[in-house]
């Protein structure tokens, strides 16, 4: 397996975020790799480094060496299924970067990247004989791995091994600005990795915003037998499949989306992926490790007492799960859902409502209040305007 020491790691990191560095010349940026020990069944036991980046203000910089206290102005943003922390909340275009926007009122914002993804450790990963034969045959070299061996042959992660690494670095970020308590910002499988830890570890959550969350009430509560389940430790996504076939194939309104603004989500994601460029050139491929998920139904949702916002795009599938969330979360009465017209599963890249997800979110984040309702259930037009649900 290929290693890569946290200097070669370092330099990677800050040549993909060079663009971004440059155009936001007040914000600071800074990588760590958190300290962790791997509950992962392929490297469970070792010591690894979970990648966490992070974005502030100068001036927030220089009040926390003064002594200022963060409370209730830190967060941690946790990413989906398939595109890692960076691309997803901190992506170098325009003013699309989530983090950024909650850096510049004043917070101190952090993203992560679980095992599997990013620069985290990717045990098994960087192997492609360890795909399935399909996924195999879809690669430039796919004539030298037909008859390959696989090296390892269960599925890689779990919702345990998620919520583990989370508290990892919760536990990290608590430390470094001593405060009991850091927000949580998720999206899609993040609703699982975010909603399930909420649910488990409350007393270290101050805020927890979900975006397009997967929820299934009736879902597993339990691990499956014979965990880890047999299969592929990844699978590949395509540029078409991503960009195409799962978000460009849902827009339903005229200027929705961005000109150019897909071409630098896919850009940005291949700078955060070792191998995906070189497996399929010149587009290149997506990773994308493979795992099992439970403890996220309405057992768990019940016992979510943080203050909890739910947006979710009209036109994304996962809506009604998020209504179904919402109705579940009886642990607490402070909870709004907002439904977002003209808005698939990945709105935060989308013209018509990335301002609103940011200001909406900023607001919750600091008065746990939706335009000054502290529940309820609301639907937004095209740029946030808000109508009836």
């Amino acid at each position: 397996m290929t290693s890569y020491s946290k200097s070669v790691l370092t330099a990677i990191v800050s040549l993909a975020l060079s663009s971004a560095a440059s155009s936001q010349t007040e914000l600071l940026s800074q990588n760590r790799f958190v300290p962790h020990s791997s509950t992962v069944s392929a490297n469970e036991g070792q010591r690894v480094g979970i990648f966490v980046h992070e974005k502030l203000k100068a001036s927030v910089a220089d009040a926390i060496s003064a002594g200022e206290s963060m409370d209730g102005r830190v967060v941690l943003f946790v990413h989906g299924v398939s595109v890692s922390s960076v691309p997803a909340f901190d992506l170098p275009y325009k003013d699309y970067s989530w983090m950024n926007f909650l850096a510049e009122n004043g917070y101190d914002t952090f993203s992560m990247d679980h095992q599997g993804y990013g620069f985290s450790p990717q045990p098994h990963m960087d192997n492609p004989c360890n795909l399935s034969e399909d996924a195999r045959a879809t690669l430039s070299a796919a004539n030298e791995l037909q008859n390959c061996m696989s090296s390892y042959n269960s599925q890689l992660t779990s919702s345990q091994t998620d919520w583990d690494e989370i508290d990892s670095v919760v536990d990290y970020i608590r430390e470094l600005r001593g405060v009991d308590t850091v927000s949580i910002i998720g999206w899609s499988l993040g609703g699982i990795r975010s909603g399930g830890y909420a649910a488990r570890h409350p007393e270290k959550l101050n805020k927890l915003v979900l975006f397009a969350p997967v929820y299934q009430s009736s879902g597993a509560s339990t691990p499956p037998e014979n965990f880890p389940l047999a299969g592929a430790p990844m699978r590949l996504q395509s540029h078409d499949a991503l960009i195409n076939d799962r978000w460009m194939s849902n827009v339903d309104c005229p200027d929705q989306v961005e000109p150019g603004i897909a071409d630098a989500v896919w850009e940005t994601i291949m700078g955060f992926d070792r191998y995906g460029r070189s497996w399929a050139p010149p587009l290149g491929v997506m990773r994308v490790r493979t795992g099992s998920t439970w403890g996220w139904n309405k057992e768990f949702s019940a016992k979510i007492t943080t203050p909890t916002l739910i947006m979710v795009g009209e036109q994304d599938g996962l809506l009604a799960g998020g209504k179904t969330l919402y109705n579940d979360l009886n642990g607490t009465s402070n909870k709004v859902l907002v439904t977002m017209n003209c808005a698939t599963h990945f709105a935060l890249w989308e013209a018509s409502q990335y301002k609103f997800m940011q200001q909406a979110s900023l607001e919750w984040l600091s008065s746990a209040q939706y335009r000054t309702q502290n529940s309820g259930v609301f639907r937004v037009d095209f740029g946030g305007k808000t109508i009836n649900p």
